[in-house]
């Protein structure tokens, strides 16, 4: 665990340094050499300088501009590198006087190699400062980007939990519609809801899930409404193109399915009809729904139930601008068309 920790410091920190550092001596180190024909020398001069840059561009970044972060004091913060850059300069060119064995006075002292020595003090700065700035907001957009990732997520497990309750209690219903008939098909029945709430409650925590896994459960929750409707509903389930290697999120599908037998069920035999049409593309889920409804049912807007709402916030998290879902109620009729691009 130490060594993975001391990797990391070397790699992330101590070798982005040590290649910003050799940056400045060759750079400076070509340019001073050039200029005086002496590559030697000034590869050296610019090596000897090199504590002074440092002090410069790391009590600025570690110092001063957490100071004016935290703060908020432009002037002072300003104040501050100046008197930085100046005493810092100040120092080279002591340095340098003394180094090439001249005299050190005030005349020799400020002068046009005192400028020089600012700009490539401020310039080195300037580049230390600006990375430092924009890796500060790459790592507050990283941590942006982590904490609304976490709150997504944190929102979609609280619209699962609702929809699982959700879930239960229009099975439940169900099973009481089928012990009401004192059917035969009521064992059946609970056979076949125990294994809606296994796949519900095993098999649809992950994010996405399998769209065959889905079109299963499509299929035994219909499996279910025959053996409560029989006759009296007209019920029609199509699939068509490919399904394999296909993802889509848990009970995303199944919960316009659930609905509209929640709502379709309820008109005349031979009336009422409840038509389930998906078809898939190699870019493309399209889904769509349509059941009967009664006048009385239509009053009430079957479009606001808890499952419809919430399926609406999972699309908006999970698919967000890669979906169009458009809601019909008409007045003998519930249609939901749903397109996810994939």
């Amino acid at each position: 665990m130490n060594q993975k920790i001391i990797d990391k410091a070397f790699h992330k920190r101590f070798l982005p340094h040590l290649f910003f550092w050799l940056f400045y001596v060759l750079f400076f180190g070509s340019i001073y050499g050039k200029y005086g024909n002496d590559y030697q020398w000034y590869f050296l001069e610019s090596l000897c300088m090199l504590p002074f840059i440092m002090i410069a561009a790391y009590t600025t970044i570690y110092g001063i501009l957490p100071f004016y972060l935290k703060k908020r004091k432009l002037l002072l913060s300003v104040f501050f590198l100046i008197v930085l850059l100046f005493l810092v300069t100040l120092g080279e060119r002591i340095f340098l006087r003394k180094l090439n064995n001249l005299p050190v006075t005030f005349d020799t002292l400020f002068g046009v190699t005192f400028l020089y020595l600012l700009l490539e003090t401020n310039f080195m700065v300037a580049i230390a400062f600006a990375v430092k700035i924009v890796k500060k907001w790459l790592e507050q957009q990283n941590e942006k980007h982590a904490m609304e990732k976490q709150n997504l997520q944190t929102e979609l497990n609280l619209l699962k939990t609702q929809l699982h309750p959700h879930f239960l209690f229009n099975t439940m219903n169900n099973l009481y519609a089928l012990s009401l008939e004192k059917s035969a098909k009521t064992s059946e029945g609970i056979a076949k809801i125990a294994a809606l709430l296994r796949t519900v409650l095993y098999e649809c925590s992950e994010i996405e899930i399998n769209l065959e896994k889905e079109i299963d459960l499509i299929d035994n929750y219909i499996s279910l409404e025959k053996l409560r409707y029989g006759k009296h509903l007209n019920i029609q389930f199509r699939v068509t193109g490919p399904v394999q290697n296909k993802k889509i999120a848990p009970m995303m599908l199944f919960t316009f399915v659930e609905n509209s037998f929640k709502h379709g069920g309820h008109n005349l035999p031979g009336e009422s009809f409840v038509r389930i049409n998906l078809k898939t593309t190699d870019t493309k889920i399209e889904f769509e729904t349509e059941n009967s409804i009664s006048a009385n049912q239509e009053s009430k807007k079957s479009e606001g139930g808890i499952g419809l709402k919430n399926v609406q916030k999972r699309l908006d998290i999970l698919y967000a601008g890669k979906y169009l879902l458009d809601i019909h109620n008409e007045k003998t009729k519930f249609k939901v068309q749903l397109v996810i691009e994939k």
